[in-house]
């Protein structure tokens, strides 16, 4: 007699291949006109993955995936999965170079590309272990590469024969470094079935979801892919993030749930027909990446209800250590104690998360300390970063560099950080990153560079600059200097042209003293 694994201790193909046997005529994607059934996304993904696994392709093997929202992308990150290699998500947002030393760091065998990317995957790849480029849409494979189609076509409908074990590395997902290069964070295939069935639990999801998906699926979106599918729903794919375009699904495919980065809700909150608009379908909304400005979180409750959900997490944990549920933010506006709002909620099910001091004591309610946290979906490690990887898990708990203090009723409020990173829009920027290219200009002589209050982004980059002949260079300048080399997400909101930059006693760049002036008075010292 056939035998299941337990469910935490099976693969992402495991788990899919249940919603498949389960809901075989449901609709499991929409993209545009298209409607894909769970037996026809079976289907792609078992013959995508047999074909990826014929390249000579082995278990653990990465696969890294450039491509804009599309079915084929998920065909092609599932069909990673399920045949037992290990996907290797890009963000088109990095720079070329980012893009280059992701792929060469990860040490993808196979980059699998769509046709809005398929020059610069062509770019990215030189000289790297790369072996074979891959079209996931037809007609766009690069001279000598292949489409996935062509190589899926001619594979079964049926199992592969070295099938993945829970142990295998699943996934290297990259978020950016204090050296100012992004670093891979390592995680299992079990790893991943944990974080799925996690957040199928704490996330408020239920059955037949319709879920919309604006924010990018190589990135937190994605993964809520498993756990709507889990409970034989729809993954709506939007392509992006347009306001119009995401309300107009919201009515026409009755849309019941969405994860969204703050500033996003904030823009939908300003469309001047939002009030004309039927949202009565919505039942949940995440958000994270971000806390949310306390006021426009209480007017997106008035509008939509007490439909909301924060989640907090990390790519090292992927989306969750703490849960602030709908039930919790319906409490806080019922009760009139608005102070959980500004947390990000208590620990969910699977994680044991901690706030201690710098002897690995458990804090006292109200003292802060660094959170830290184990659980099955904590990473590996760093990729081809011992050193990194010792200071960051230790003694099996994961150190997040968060600065916070719990509540008597277990509420976790986050008050600093103790590394550097600034998020805005939802996107981590590492100031040595900026620091490094301002530092490229040739009349720059000194900067610093932290994270300011905005009300729209949550934190926006400012920098502080100090320049050899302040008459040479201008704020557009340096910035648009910051632009072209790091991209968009990275560059400077603002500069500061300053004579010195205040520096500590041992004569480093002091930023919390330049990061009083614009912090000062508010609940929180991050945003």
């Amino acid at each position: 007699m056939e035998t299941t694994a337990p469910l935490l201790h099976q693969t992402v193909g495991e788990l899919l291949e249940r919603s498949i046997r389960a809901y075989p005529d449901r609709v499991a994607v929409v993209h545009g006109d298209r409607r894909v059934t769970y037996a026809e996304l079976g289907t792609a993904v078992r013959r995508a993955g047999r074909a990826l696994r014929a390249l000579g392709l082995e278990r653990g093997d990465r696969v890294a995936l450039l491509s804009g929202d599309r079915v084929e992308l998920l065909v092609a990150f599932y069909a990673t999965l399920w045949s037992g290699l290990a996907i290797v998500p890009l963000n088109a947002r990095m720079a070329e170079e980012d893009l280059a030393h992701v792929v060469g760091d990860s040490g993808a065998r196979v980059l699998i590309h769509d046709a809005q990317y398929r020059e610069r995957a062509a770019r990215i790849v030189a000289g790297s272990a790369v072996e074979h480029l891959v079209a996931a849409e037809p007609g766009s494979a690069v001279a000598g590469g292949h489409e996935l189609a062509d190589l899926a076509d001619v594979q079964e409908d049926g199992p592969v024969a070295d099938p993945a074990s829970p142990a295998d590395l699943a996934a290297v997902f990259y978020t950016g470094g204090t050296t100012g290069r992004p670093k891979g964070v390592q995680h299992t295939q079990a790893a991943l079935v944990a974080a799925f069935v996690s957040e199928a639990l704490e996330m408020g999801l239920g059955e037949r979801e319709v879920f919309a998906h604006a924010a990018p699926l190589t990135h937190a979106s994605g993964m809520f892919c498993v756990p709507v599918w889990m409970r034989g729903g729809t993954n709506l794919v939007l392509g992006g993030f347009d306001p119009q375009q995401l309300l107009d699904a919201i009515e026409r495919e009755r849309v019941t749930a969405m994860l969204l980065v703050p500033t996003m809700l904030y823009v939908i909150l300003d469309q001047p027909d939002l009030a004309e608009r039927d949202l009565s379908s919505l039942r949940t909304v995440i958000y994270g990446a971000a806390p949310m400005g306390r006021e426009r979180l209480l007017q997106a409750i008035e509008r939509f209800g007490p439909i909301f959900t924060q989640l907090y997490g990390q790519t090292e944990a992927p989306n969750q250590l703490c849960v602030l549920s709908r039930a919790d933010h319906a409490d806080a506006v019922a009760s009139g104690d608005l102070s959980i709002l500004g947390s990000c909620g208590r620990p969910v099910t699977i994680a044991d998360v901690r706030v201690v001091d710098g002897e690995g004591n458990e804090c006292p309610v109200g003292v802060p300390g660094e959170i830290v946290a184990r659980g099955p979906h904590v990473m590996l490690g760093y990729r081809n970063l011992p050193e990194q990887t010792a200071e960051t898990l230790i003694d099996g708990w994961l150190h997040t560099g968060d600065i916070a203090q719990r509540d008597e009723r277990g509420f976790i409020h986050i008050v600093d950080r103790k590394k550097d990173m600034i998020i805005s829009g939802g996107f981590n920027v590492y100031p040595k990153e900026v620091e490094q290219a301002l530092f490229q200009h040739p009349h720059v002589r000194d900067a610093c560079v932290i994270g300011i209050p905005d009300e729209k982004w949550g934190e926006t980059v400012k920098a502080v600059v100090v320049a050899d002949d302040p008459s040479a260079v201008t704020e557009a300048e340096l910035i648009a200097w910051v632009k072209e080399r790091k991209g968009a997400v990275v560059a400077p909101k603002s500069v500061d042209l300053v004579d010195a930059i205040p520096l500590t006693a041992v004569g480093k760049h002091d930023k919390p003293a330049l990061r009083k002036a614009y912090w000062g008075g508010r609940e929180r010292a991050v945003n």
